[in-house]
Parts: structure tokens; C-alpha cells; sequence
């Protein structure tokens, strides 16, 4: 852009004239106030005051000095966000940009680091080029009513008297995105980033047609893709990298005509994908995005002290001369009948901020109407990170780990008191009204979240369940966990009530809200299951617990008291063993049982260990199926598989109904794998998903769709999908 040009140039002078007295910049000069002045609220000649209850942070805390995330204001006016941005970042920017040199907090683009005499030798003569600004546009997307609703717990669904599956989701009427999607007559698959779309309506199951997703044009790859279906259209969500960092895209796909499908308008979108929901018609995007690659730092030439001066001189500038265009992600909307257009994506004058500065990440909630299309509508801001996705029917809520200030910390003592006071933080955003989402609170507890399941919203109250150590990392002898329920006070999640002390040396491993219950699994070297009773939510009482070898990874409800457990075997040392499939009897619940137990091959796993939406359970068979990989045959030698087990799972017990794999033609014929580059070496593709549509269990893989008999598990039908450079698509053999 020309405006960057003018402020490198500008930069440049500073520079050249610099260079003979190699000054200290210890002092501000009057085109660089002072930190403690430009920490004191907006710019004066901006014309417009920032919210009187900002409060500043302070350049020297004193203990922890995360954000304090309930306390959140709303900025009536971009010119406000805006000194608001740039006060805070004047107080942090250095030599190094935004980093201390060892790390960056922001990522800065390899080309920005310009050594000194190649600035000072620029023309002045492109002094008087102008801005190029682009023209500011909020945006986000519109919604109005008309989807699937997917069933939780029992996953079904039903459609012109056929029964079928749907994705295995967390909340009843709260979709989430995923692999394949299906509404009992059709089929649609995502495989190695192409969406497949197969005929299920008759007695032979028909691929139809395939719309490659892995390339944007001009070079811009694409991957994990993911989707929503509703009527004719399908959402796809990807991630993908640009120039200026990590970018979501959105492809609207008609599927009117099954044999043409075709993207009808593309979003894309400045920021990471995190997740999203379907709400009664309307998908909620959720994106995290940090403005830092378009700062084009300047770093020191050498560790001399004159060096680092005059970067950091130079840096203050390209933070003054900022402007909103610098901060906010932008999309570009292309495609359809309308126009393309781009713009801002954040509201900026209806963004919120935390009093205490925590950082400059900007985590949006925007909305997609599947039927509707992607139009300019709705969008919800707040200045957060963003890690953890949970929704309701009414709310969406967000989790992240609070964000620290590591440049104001300057003794171990204060290290270590910030490690160990690990908070996560909760924006709430209303989802089911008219209007789009809208962020309404912000609450806080101690610890780490596992996943999506740790949250769960009922009659009003949000239930959290967290640990005070990562669930990535160590835990020592001083771990344990706790259940907090929140309410809303204003614009504050606060706690109504807690029970602690849960696992202690442990970390929790599953969670699972039913209801006015909660079950938390912890694990070290053995399994305790502490079911929770949350009627009250000012007095959660654990009722009790149950310790057994392993744990379970992922509580699934099936019955009236009874879960299902699928997690890992373990020796009395907690040394894990393989797959294990548990039968618990919760309808006491001061006594839980284990009724029954299963365990797989030697070593085998399970990717329902940490994606539930691999999960099938089939309620009218009693069936279970679980995506499982590699293990050893228990005969003293190691045999590489993966496929699908498929057991019968009930109050009766476990059985072993047998086992499913994919061996794709290509892999057979030795041809190395996708892309050319190795796979198994059994020949065999990891199954990802599998679905029930009438008598038929549905199976996918990177390889294809394979339907099976859901009573014998003999094979009826094999589709492989096309894979460039693997000759052509052998037809579907057809059903008996």
C-alpha cells in the first residue's frame, strides 16, 4: 500500500538523520508521547472521548496480571477503539516490534525486517504519495431461519419413512460441522478436501458428483474443510494462509442440480477458525485474528544499543501513523450475482475491549444463513483470544486462556506466580434472536478447560469444569479439579456456586452435563467417575465416585442412567493398554457402577478420543462403531490396522459384532498412498466416520464410502472416491 511506502520513507529520514549522533531515544519528542501520557486514554486530537470507565493498565503490576475478563467496555465509536489500539501499543512496541527478540508476541512478515541503510537510501521523492485507503465497510453475515436439526445423544433422525444418523453433537438442536453430512436420501462427504456428493435413495448407493475444494487460485491452498447441510446449499468452513497470515473460508454450495454442484459466493475471511454451530437456520462462525502482520517493524541491524534505538524510534512511528485499516481483519465477499466487495469485518464501534489490556487478538462471532446465502449482516466482536467453542440453543460461548503480559514480568518469583494462576475466560453471545449474535457477558474461572464438553448451559446457568494444571502438560501432586457454575449479573458471568477437591494428583480426562448432573472423569493411574449432583446451582454436591483401571475419554448417555465410556485400558501403573469401551450405571447416583467392559487390540486408539463426532451410537441395534487405528494382534506379533469396530453396547452387555476396513484400489496396487507419498502398510485407510441410513451402516474414509449390512456387516456397496493420479472410479457394485 502507498501508505505503508510513505510511513517506511518517513522512517527513512528520521534514520539518515539519526545515523551522525546515533541518539538514545530515552526521552519522547513531541511526536512520540510518552508512555505513561499515551496510556492515559484516547489521543487528545482525536475529537472523541473514550468510555469513562477505561481503566489503564499500569506499566509495573504487581501479582498476576491477566485479564480480568468480566470486566469488558463497549467503545461507542471507531476514533475511540482506535487511540484505544494504538495508547495501548505505544506502551508495548520496541525494537522488536512487539517482541523482546528471543520470541514475537505478534507475528511480523519476513520482509519487514529492512536493514537500516537500505531505508535510508530511499527516494525522498515518494515522500508525497498518498494512502490508498480502502473504503471502511463492516460486515458480517445475515441469518434467517431454515436447517437440519441434529439429534443429540441418539444421533437420528428420519426422512420419507427411512431412518438415519445424524452427526453425533453435543446439544439436541445444536448442529455442529463436520466430515459428511447426510438427511436420509443423500450423501455428502468431505475426503483430502474434496466434497463428494453420493445418491443414497435408492437400493444402490451412487457417487454423483465431486467439487475439488484444496485450491483457492493464485496458489492459495485449503484444508480442514468442514460443512453444514441444510435444504439445497451446503456451507463449507477451511483454513487456509495468505501473505498476511491465516485466513477462514466460507464457500456457499449449491446443490440444486447433484450433478453440477458449484460454489455460488466465497467469504474470505482475515482470522482462524475455531469452530461453529446451527442454530435454527443461521451457522455461527466463530474466528480469532491478530492485526500484528500488517505492522511492518523494523529490526535492529546488531545488538548495539544505537541500533535497537533507532528501530524502536522507527517503530513508534509505523504505530502513530496507524490506521483502522491496520488493526481490524478485513474479508473479501466474491462470487454470485452481486458484486464482489470488501471491508472491515469488525464493528468497530460496537466492538468491547477489556479494561486491562490483553493483548490486541480480536475473536468474532459472525452469522451465515445456509438458505439465505452469505450477505452483509451481523457480527459480534470482543478484543480475546479464542480456543474453546460450546452453544446452546440461545448462547454461544467462548473459552480462552487469559492472555499475560510476559514484557512487564521481571523476576522468577513473578513467573511462577503467573504460571500457577491459570485462569480461563468466558464471552457469552446470544445466538437465538433475530438479529444476528450479540455479545452479552463475560465471566472467569480458575484452571483449564479439556474441550467443548466442560461447558454446559441449563436453565439458565452455565456449568464449567476445569483443572488447575493444562491438559497438555504435567500435573504434580497439588493438581486437582473443580465444577463452577455461573449466572449472569449484568454483563458478568459470576460463580453461583463450586464443589472442588475432584482427582486429586489427577487431571480431568472426559466430562458430561446431563441435565441437573454432571459426570467428571480424572485420571493419573486409575479412573475415578464422580457423578455431581447440580440441582442447586448455589451447592453442586459430588455424590459419588467410582474407581476403575483406565479411563474413559468421552461420556455418551444411552439410556435412562446408563453411559457409555470410550477411552483407554490401563495397568495399576496407568500405563495405558488399548481401546477400552465401558457400560456404566449411573442411576444411583451416590453408588456409579460399571457393568460391563471391552477392550480392544494391544495398543489400538480410538479418534473418539478426542473428536466425539466420530461417534456412532445406533439406539434401535444397540449398535456402536468406533473408528480405530493401529494395534498388535496379541498373538506375540505387531499387525498394523485401522478401520471401524463395530460392537453391540447395551444394559446386556458388550459384543463383539466384527470389524470393518477400506482398501482402497490404489492402495492394493502398491501406488504408495495419497499423494503419492506412503500411507499404511497393510494397504488399509483409516476410517474417519460412519453413518445409519435404513438397513445400511455407511462407513468413510480418505478412500471412499462403504456400505454395509447394519445387521452382518457384509459388504454392500463400495464407492472409491477420485483421487488424481489414480486412474478412474470403479462403478458401485450393486446392493442384493
Amino acid at each position: 500500500m502507498k501508505k505503508k511506502l510513505t510511513i517506511w520513507l518517513a522512517a527513512a529520514a528520521l534514520l539518515a538523520g539519526a545515523c551522525a549522533s546515533e541518539p538514545t531515544v530515552s526521552e519522547p519528542t513531541a511526536s512520540e508521547p510518552a508512555a505513561s501520557t499515551a496510556a492515559e486514554g484516547p489521543a487528545a486530537d482525536s475529537g472523541t472521548d473514550g468510555p469513562a470507565d477505561v481503566v489503564s493498565p499500569s506499566a509495573a503490576p504487581s501479582g498476576p496480571v491477566g485479564l480480568f475478563a468480566s470486566q469488558l467496555v463497549e467503545y461507542g465509536s471507531c476514533p475511540a477503539f482506535l487511540d484505544r489500539l494504538k495508547a495501548e501499543a505505544l506502551e508495548r512496541v520496541g525494537p522488536y516490534g512487539f517482541g523482546d527478540g528471543s520470541h514475537f508476541f505478534i507475528w511480523n512478515r519476513a520482509d519487514a525486517a529492512v536493514e537500516e541503510a537500505d531505508m535510508a537510501s530511499a527516494s525522498a521523492e515518494a515522500f508525497t504519495e498518498e494512502a490508498s485507503a480502502l473504503a471502511p465497510a463492516t460486515t458480517a453475515l445475515a441469518a434467517a431461519p431454515a436447517a437440519e436439526e441434529a439429534a443429540a445423544d441418539s444421533g437420528g433422525g428420519g426422512s420419507a419413512g427411512r431412518d438415519f444418523s445424524t452427526t453425533n453433537v453435543q446439544e439436541a438442536g445444536v448442529d455442529e460441522p463436520d466430515l459428511v453430512k447426510t438427511d436420509g436420501r443423500r450423501i455428502l462427504a468431505l475426503a483430502q478436501g474434496v466434497l463428494h456428493y453420493i445418491d443414497a435413495s435408492s437400493g444402490a448407493p451412487e457417487l454423483v458428483s465431486s467439487l475439488d475444494l484444496r485450491s483457492e487460485g493464485d496458489d492459495l491452498e485449503a484444508w480442514n474443510h468442514q460443512m453444514f447441510l441444510s435444504g439445497e446449499a451446503a456451507l463449507l468452513m477451511a483454513s487456509s494462509y495468505t501473505d498476511e497470515g491465516e485466513v477462514t473460508l466460507v464457500h456457499q454450495i449449491d446443490l440444486s442440480d447433484p450433478a453440477a454442484m458449484r460454489k455460488v459466493r466465497t467469504l474470505s475471511a482475515e482470522g482462524r477458525f475455531i469452530s461453529a454451530r446451527l442454530v435454527g437456520g443461521r451457522a455461527n462462525l466463530v474466528l480469532a485474528s491478530d492485526p500484528g502482520v500488517r505492522f511492518e517493524f523494523l529490526y535492529p541491524s546488531s545488538d548495539s544499543e544505537s541500533a535497537k534505538n533507532r528501530a524502536e524510534m522507527v517503530n513508534r512511528l509505523v504505530i502513530q501513523e496507524s490506521t483502522l485499516e491496520d488493526w481490524m481483519p478485513f474479508y473479501t465477499l466474491s462470487g454470485g450475482a452481486s458484486p464482489s466487495s470488501e471491508g472491515m469485518l469488525v464493528d468497530c464501534s460496537k466492538a468491547y475491549a477489556p479494561q486491562e489490556f490483553s493483548g490486541f487478538s480480536f475473536l468474532t462471532v459472525l452469522a451465515v444463513d445456509l438458505e439465505e446465502g452469505i450477505e452483509p449482516g451481523a457480527v459480534a466482536t470482543v478484543v480475546s483470544g479464542g480456543d474453546t467453542v460450546y452453544a446452546s440453543q440461545d448462547n454461544l460461548y467462548v473459552a480462552t486462556q487469559r492472555w499475560i503480559d510476559w514484557g512487564v514480568i521481571e523476576d522468577d518469583e513473578q513467573v511462577r506466580e503467573e504460571a500457577d494462576a491459570a485462569v480461563t475466560h468466558i464471552h457469552r453471545f446470544a445466538v437465538g434472536g433475530p438479529g444476528g449474535p450479540e455479545y452479552t457477558a463475560s465471566g472467569a474461572v480458575s484452571g483449564y478447560l479439556l474441550n467443548q464438553f466442560a461447558m454446559s448451559e441449563h436453565d439458565g446457568y452455565l456449568r464449567v469444569a476445569s483443572t488447575n494444571a493444562p491438559p497438555w502438560g504435567w500435573w504434580g501432586e497439588d493438581t486437582e479439579s473443580r465444577v463452577d457454575v455461573l449466572e449472569q449479573n449484568g454483563r458478568e458471568l459470576r460463580t453461583a456456586g463450586s464443589v472442588g477437591g475432584l482427582g486429586p494428583g489427577e487431571r480431568i480426562f472426559a466430562v458430561r452435563f446431563i441435565g441437573d448432573t454432571g459426570y467428571v472423569v480424572t485420571f493419573r493411574q486409575t479412573d475415578p467417575l464422580y457423578t455431581i449432583d447440580l440441582s442447586d446451582p448455589a451447592d453442586p454436591k459430588v455424590m459419588g465416585e467410582l474407581k476403575i483401571l483406565g479411563y474413559s475419554a468421552y461420556l455418551h448417555p444411552i439410556g435412562d442412567g446408563l453411559l457409555i465410556g470410550v477411552g483407554q485400558d490401563a495397568d495399576v501403573r496407568g500405563v495405558t493398554r488399548g481401546t477400552q469401551v465401558s457400560i456404566f450405571d449411573v442411576s444411583d447416583l451416590s453408588d456409579p457402577v460399571r457393568l460391563h467392559q471391552y477392550t480392544l487390540a494391544e495398543s489400538s486408539s480410538s479418534e473418539v478420543e478426542f473428536d466425539h463426532r466420530a461417534f456412532l451410537y445406533w439406539p434401535a441395534t444397540e449398535t456402536l462403531v468406533l473408528p480405530v487405528g493401529w494395534g498388535a494382534d496379541g498373538r506375540g506379533g505387531w499387525e498394523w490396522f485401522s478401520g471401524a469396530k463395530v460392537l453391540k453396547a447395551g444394559e446386556g452387555g458388550i459384543e463383539d459384532l466384527g470389524f470393518i476396513e477400506h482398501r482402497p484400489s490404489w492402495a492394493e496396487r502398491g501406488r504408495g498412498g495419497l499423494e503419492g507419498e506412503g500411507y499404511y502398510g497393510d494397504e488399509t485407510v483409516p476410517i474417519r466416520r460412519s453413518l445409519v441410513i435404513g438397513p445400511n451402516l455407511f462407513t468413510l474414509s480418505d478412500g471412499g464410502l462403504k456400505a454395509s449390512d447394519l445387521a452382518s456387516l457384509s459388504e454392500r456397496a463400495w464407492i472409491e472416491f477420485p483421487f488424481e493420479g489414480y486412474g478412474a472410479v470403479p462403478e458401485p457394485f450393486p446392493i442384493d
